[in-house]
This record gives C-alpha cells, structure tokens and sequence, in this order.
C-alpha cells in the first residue's frame, strides 16, 4: 500500500513550490528630521510601509533601542538621542519583527563636533570639567581656548569614538561671560560652537535698550542657593526687592524700565549678607524717547494725542505730521515725559508719520492710523423714481432755449439772466445724516441702470443739491441717478440706490404761448423801427 506516502509528497511539492514564488515587496522607508546634529541631541524618525508590530533601530549596525511601536497603518512616529560617536555620516537602519528580510529601511544622520562644560558657571578657581564629542577617530592636537586666550595644556587626542576629556580651573578675571572655544590640527576654531561659561555671581540683561515701559529679563547665577532678598535698583533706589534665588543658586526675574529721561542708566543688583552691594557687576541699559499716539473716540474728529516718555529733562519738541511742521510744541517734564493734542491735518490715505523732534537730540516717531469714517450714505429725495422732468418747463426758458439756438448759428449765443445762463430744467436733491463739514459728493447720470456708460458725472459737489440743465441732457428719454459722498481725506461712502426718472419735451402748450409771445415781441419791435423811420422821413 503507497497511498499513505502521498500526502508527505504533496506537502513536499506544495513547499517547493512556495520557495519559488517572489517574495511581497513593501514600500519601506524612513526619514530623520533633523538629519544633523550632536552627540546628545534628538531626531524624530518617522517610518512608513512596516508590517510587524515592533521595530528596532541600529546605529551602525548596533542595537540602540528595541521595541518601537508600529501603527496599524505601518508608521513609526518616534524621538530618540544621538549616541556618542565621531564626526561624519552614520546608517541609522530600522527593522521590524515581521521576519521578512525586505521590511528593513536605513538613513543617514551627520555628526558634527560639540563640546560640554561641567559646571556652566562658578567663582574664579572653580575646577571645570569639559567634555569633547563628535571629533574625528583619534584625532590629535586638540587645544581650547578661554575667551580666545590660549590655555596652558597639552594638546589632548580623541579616541576611537571622536571623544575626550579634559579640566581647568578659572582664571583670574572680572565677572562675567566668557568663551570657551576649540581647535584642532583638522577641526577649525569656528567648526565647534563656543561653549559660554559664567564667572559667578553675575547677572544680565534682555535687551539693553528701549523705551520707557521695556520689559527686562533679568537672569543671575551664582548666588547662594536659595538666597532670598534678591534686590534691584534702578540709578540708585530700589525698583524691586525679595526676589528668591533657586536651589542651584540662579533666578529669573522681569522688571519695567521705569519713567526717566533718555541715556544710559545703571541697573544694580545685590542679595542679602552673602552677596552685598557691590559683588554683581552693574547693568548699564540706554532708554530711548517713544511716543504715543491715541486719537479721538469720536467719530470723524481729528483730535490726537500725543504722550512722549524717554525724552531729555525739559526738552523743548516740534510736533511733525508726515514731515511738515504743524507748529505745535511741548516742553518734556523732568522725567522727559509730555502730552499734548494736537488736530490731525486732513490729509489722503490711512496712514500717517508722527514725529517728535526735540531741541536736545531726542527724537521718536510712531505712525497714525486716520480714525475718519466714511459719511453715511445718502438718501435721494428729487427726481424720482418715475418722476418726470421737462427739458423747458416755462415760457421764459423755451424763448431763451430759441435765442441760444439763434445765436448758435452766427457763432455766439446771447447771454442769459443770472441763473438761467444754463437753462436749469430741475434741482436734483438728496440727504446724508450727521455732521457733513467736509463732505462733498459726486453725482452720476446714466441711460442704463447698471451705470455702464456713464453720460453725466459731477465730483466735488458741494451741499445736497445739483442744479441740472439743457445741456447736460440733450434728448428727452428714461435716465438713472445716484450720488456717494466723501469726505476731507478721500474716504467715500457706497454709491446710493439708484433712482430713474423721465426727461420729457416741452409740452406743445407751453411752445405754442412762447413762440407767440415771441412773435408779438418781434411784431412790436418792428412796428416800433418802423414809427421810427417815417418820423426821422417827416422831420426831414
């Protein structure tokens, strides 16, 4: 009987038959951000394309860190420290529990030297231990500096791993900050960042200069730990007291610059027996002027405020608005603060230069924002909508209207009463609520509601009414209107709603009277030449 042997046959071609097939290919990578940096910082890796559930990561073919999450999704999202090891490009490779040998990605991540200090700060003679990282396998010749002075030891050498160690104690000097920096026979001076070490007890300042009113951060090391009644003082007096120092001896404070006139000023700080006045070197800090500016709450008022601070003692200050003088002065106060109001010019535009230039040297300058408002949109009241207007609504205009067509002919039309030079056919009139000092308005008159083409267009119209006439309108028909309204500084309100209106002929009746009145004016006319022809005939 061969039958039982079949089936460890089939299982037999069935696995062959497997080994053949292509393996799975899975699109794995991985990224470092940074890709850069030195011993002991940290880089986010990102992967993508994993199949396992846990990942490892080498460094240089060495294990560093085992069992990295994976997601679902096949990402790896994690952040971990640059081991020690010399200068120049290392494979970070990553690789997951899957067992498939393809489901392996690799990156490369810089090393560039760096070094330590242990402590970052003491007093003169304390023993400083530093650190070297990240230097070349065995490189040599390795010197370092205190403030670009050369310390007297022996050149030192890395080891396989580019690092090293070496101790001084600090030299004798001020207090302060100061520089420790590195070279060797292949590494330049400027290739490692300096190290700053801090000769204990000492404080600075951010910034050292700015206005009245500046926020200064003040950081110290060097104190006793713990010690309380930290003090500050400002050209003198106190400005603030009781500050705590940490338990390593350090503290971080905020201080306002206060009022006071423009130079240097000295910022002092002290503690209490065991750092008294005179141990911190003092901080110098330069104030300089500022001012202000805050215009009126009411609308469309040109009132502003100026407030100045950091000025000279009694200085004596021209007030400029976009460089021309607007021939308002102020006189600081002993502290080189002033206020004064001045009326803002009228002028275009939003933004405006405010300067205050002082007799002594002290000169500030902030820009204005104009506060103006645009006017309220006006409201039509005449004509319309659907009024109708005659183009010669009165006797008199028809007779002056053939009088000036008479006069077209020979070149020169006659002149017309006062008024009615232009044959006004209708006051176009509308309304703006509030104040309207200033505002003036522009009109405009179209065939077409949509104001396309534009057949009459008056600006700088002054009050809320236009006086219409013949020649603006030359055909009777249907017509649209509007208005907007702007004020001193160019700010323009919407254009109103439009409203339509009729410009009709003269009405028959009306041309029927004046060609009669004109034609008996002309009858008596020329009878009156006649009478007078036959007399001068009879007389002679």
């Amino acid at each position: 009987m061969k039958i039982p042997f079949i089936a460890p046959a089939l299982l037999i071609i069935a696995s062959i038959a497997l080994s053949l097939l292509p393996l799975p290919v899975y699109a794995t990578s991985i990224m470092l951000a940074p890709s850069s940096g030195v011993t002991g910082s940290k880089t986010a890796l990102t992967g993508d394309g994993f199949i396992g559930k846990m990942a490892t990561v080498y460094w240089d073919d060495k294990k560093i860190i085992q069992n990295v999450p994976v997601s679902k999704a096949g990402q790896i999202n994690y952040s971990f420290e640059i081991p020690a090891s010399s200068k120049g490009a290392h494979i970070i490779k990553v690789t997951d529990d899957s067992n498939w040998s393809n489901i392996t990605a690799t990156a490369n991540f810089s090393i560039t030297p760096s070094i330590m200090a242990e402590p970052p700060f003491g007093k003169i003679n304390t023993r400083i231990y530093i650190f070297g990282y990240g230097f070349a396998p065995n490189e040599g010749g390795i010197k370092y500096t205190w403030d670009a002075r050369p310390l007297s030891k022996s050149p030192i050498q890395a080891d396989k791993a580019g690092s090293w160690s070496s101790q001084f104690d600090v030299p004798t000097g001020p207090k302060g900050e100061y520089i420790i920096g590195i070279s060797s026979d292949s590494t330049g001076s400027g290739e490692v960042p300096g190290l700053v070490f801090t000769v204990s007890p000492f404080c600075k300042a951010t910034p050292l200069s700015g206005p009245v009113g500046t926020k200064i951060k003040l950081t110290g090391v060097g104190f006793r730990p713990g010690e309380d009644g930290l003090t500050f003082t400002w050209d003198g007096p106190i400005i603030d007291t009781n500050v705590v120092a940490q338990p390593n001896g350090s503290f971080s404070f905020v201080i306002t610059v206060p009022p006071c006139v423009k130079g240097r000023h000295i910022l002092g700080i002290y503690g209490s027996s065991f750092t008294p006045i005179g141990i911190v070197p003092d901080i110098e800090f330069e104030v300089t002027p500022i001012i202000q500016l805050t215009p009126s709450n009411v609308m469309n008022s040109r009132d502003l405020k100026i407030e100045g601070t950091g000025f000279n003692a009694t200085e004596i200050l021209a007030i400029n608005y976009d460089k021309a003088n607007t021939g308002t002065t102020a006189t600081t106060d002993a502290k080189g603060n002033f206020s004064v109001t001045i009326k803002a010019p009228a002028k275009a535009g939003k933004e405006h230069a405010v300067e205050a230039a002082g007799n002594k040297g002290g000169l500030a300058q902030a820009t204005y924002v104009s506060g103006t408002l645009p006017p309220p949109l006006p409201q039509l009241l005449f004509p319309g909508p659907g009024a109708t207007v005659q183009s010669n609504n009165s006797v008199f205009d028809v007779i002056i209207s053939i009088f000036k067509s008479i006069g077209g002919l020979f070149g020169q039309a006659p002149a017309s009463p006062q008024n009615k030079a232009d044959g006004i056919i209708t006051a176009m009139n509308w309304s703006v609520s509030g104040d309207q000092t200033g505002v003036k308005y522009s009109l405009q008159i179209s065939k077409t509601a949509d104001f396309v083409n534009v057949i009459l267009r008056k600006d700088g119209i002054d009050g809320t009414t236009y006086n219409l006439d013949g020649s603006s309108l030359t055909s009777a028909g249907t017509y649209y209107w509007r208005v907007r309204a702007s004020n001193e500084v160019g700010d323009a309100s919407p254009w109103s709603n439009y409203w339509m209106f009729e410009l009709i002929p003269t009405s028959p009746l009306v041309m029927a009277i004046a060609i009669t009145v004109l034609i008996l004016v002309l009858a008596m006319l020329a009878f009156a030449i006649l009478a007078l022809v036959n007399r001068n005939r009879y007389q002679d």
